[in-house]
Order: C-alpha cells, then structure tokens, then sequence
C-alpha cells in the first residue's frame, strides 16, 4: 500500500547555481507550472519524468537555502536518488508522501552534506524503500 500524497508540484527543469552537484546530491531546480507551493521543508517524493510512468524516489526541498548567503527566492529542488541523468529541459510531476523536517541554515558545507545523508535515509523509510 503507498503513502497518500500530500500533494504535487510540476515543472521544467532549469539551471540551478551547481552547488547540489558539487556536493554530491544533484538536484533538478524547477521552474514551475503557477501552482501553489507547500511550506518550506525538505519531503520525500516520487517524481516521474516526462510522463513516461516510472516513479523515482527523490528528496525535495522547498524553500530559499538559507546556508548559502545572498537573498534568494523559494524553489522547488529534487535530488533523484542512485539516478544520475540529465534532466535539463525536461519536465518533472513530483508526488509529495511525507514531510520530513523544517529548511535549516546550517554552519557550511560538510554540516549540510551529512543531513542530506540523513535526509535521503529518511526518505528511503517513508517512501518504503529498503535500499
């Protein structure tokens, strides 16, 4: 039996600022369809690509990434897990299961890299994965 979604987002994928990449959790930044956003936080979701009907885990974020300086605008930001493609240009249906924890700002890199570790095992568990 699957998680009930709390709702979905939908939207292209557009060029972010890399950092994700180069941390080692890839996200797809969404450009989105007008609709509402949910609170911000980080959720487990499944996200399928184009349409084609497979559902992928991923961990969302929603919010502005209050660790990196600089004002920033809400976005929508999806790290597909074990899944390493490019998903420029291409549009992504996100199936919002659980919240997990609030957006945080945290000190730097190494502090937000070991809570995304923990964000994608979180994850994992409320989407049933036992991966």
């Amino acid at each position: 039996m699957s998680a009930r979604p709390l709702g979905s987002i939908s939207g292209t994928v557009v060029r972010g600022d890399g950092r994700g990449r180069a941390l080692g959790f890839p996200t797809a930044n969404l450009c989105g369809d007008g609709g509402d956003l949910p609170d911000d936080g980080i959720y487990a979701a499944w996200v399928v690509v184009d349409d084609l009907g497979e559902r992928m885990p991923a961990s969302v974020s929603v919010g502005s990434n209050p660790t990196f300086a600089g004002e920033r605008p809400r976005r929508v930001e999806v790290h597909l897990h074990d899944v390493d493609i490019d998903l420029y240009g291409r549009h992504l249906r996100v199936e919002l299961v659980a919240y997990l924890r609030p957006t945080l700002t945290f000190a730097g890199a190494d502090e937000l890299v070991a809570q995304s570790r923990l964000d994608v095992a979180s994850c994992r568990e409320a989407l049933g994965r036992d991966v």
